[in-house]
């Protein structure tokens, strides 16, 4: 059996009324080589069902014996993957039929140095299918530095090179959030990054309250800075990860301990303009605490 050049990672849980969507748009790419891995996490609907009743021969279903987390589900796939080329999905979002054309298209002209090529994406209501914003791609090249301050691509429009994950690691199951946003920083220690001028993705926001997630994602954004000395030890980096930390809280309904982290951020880098700046964008662009939330790139 010949290899395929894009090995496509759908981990699921629980979600079968979504996830058909998410595995359609993988079936639709205009680029075709590729294997889609289908890990589902000890689901307890009718997610099996769901994929056995998709014929396609380039679908591989995986089931685990207990449900144990995203980043478990994610490195299952990596490690079954035999594509050159590793792409991830969420089970609630989807792709353009582009997306795999123009990112393969653009690594045919980047040198080995390059290891992950990203997009843009558009903020979608689940509700009723508005677009409620979009993130266009910025950085390229060495961008280690800015993914010290903040994760500013979306999941589901990158292409990685496997070889990343053998030099850079596997998803880190101790991050109870953060997950994605420490896998691109540690590739990114090793390989430049590169994009593709254009939007490739769907990103869609459910509308829920993020606060019964603070008790996962706070511990894990601390586990994440304390993993990481570059941002530990950088007061100017950190003072950005504390404010939004006390922003996300004060939204969430604890506003006594987002305003610590607040206080903490201005007071170890009063004259951080670049504190300020992500702040003040954050509150102003934001239309929900989910909204926020998609920014921010919490994990599931």
């Amino acid at each position: 059996m010949s290899r395929p050049e894009v090995s496509v990672i759908i981990p699921t849980y629980n979600r079968a009324h979504l996830l058909k969507r998410a595995i359609k748009s993988v079936l639709r790419q205009s680029f075709d080589d590729f294997e889609l891995i289908v890990v589902d996490d000890a689901s307890p609907d009718n997610t099996p069902e769901v994929v056995e009743s998709i014929d396609d021969g380039r679908i591989r279903y995986v089931r685990l014996k207990k449900n144990s987390g995203g980043p478990v589900a994610r490195n299952t796939g990596i490690k079954k993957a035999r594509g050159r080329f590793i792409a991830l999905l969420d089970d609630d979002d989807e792709w353009l039929p582009h997306r795999l054309e123009v990112q393969i298209k653009k690594f045919e002209e980047l040198g080995r140095e390059f290891g992950v090529v990203y997009g843009g994406f558009y903020y979608i209501s689940q509700q009723d299918g508005r677009i409620l914003g979009k993130r266009l791609p910025q950085f390229r090249g060495d961008v280690y530095k800015q993914f010290l301050k903040e994760n500013f691509v979306g999941s589901p429009t990158l292409l990685i090179r496997r070889e990343c994950f053998k030099r850079a690691g596997l998803f880190d199951p101790k991050l109870t959030s953060s997950q994605d946003w420490d896998m691109w920083l540690r590739i990114a220690k090793h390989y430049k990054f590169d994009y593709v001028d254009e939007i490739v993705a769907k990103y869609y926001v459910h509308g829920r309250q993020i606060s019964f997630n603070m008790k996962k994602y706070i511990p894990g954004r601390e586990r994440f800075i304390h993993k990481h000395p570059d941002i530990r030890w950088n007061p100017r980096i950190l003072s950005i990860h504390l404010s939004q930390m006390g922003l996300l809280l004060i939204l969430g309904g604890s506003p006594g301990k987002g305003l610590e982290y607040l206080i903490q951020s201005f007071a170890m880098s009063p004259l951080n303009l670049d504190n300020y700046r992500k702040l003040t964008e954050l509150a102003i662009d934001s239309r929900s605490i989910e909204y926020i939330k998609r920014i921010l790139h919490f994990s599931r």
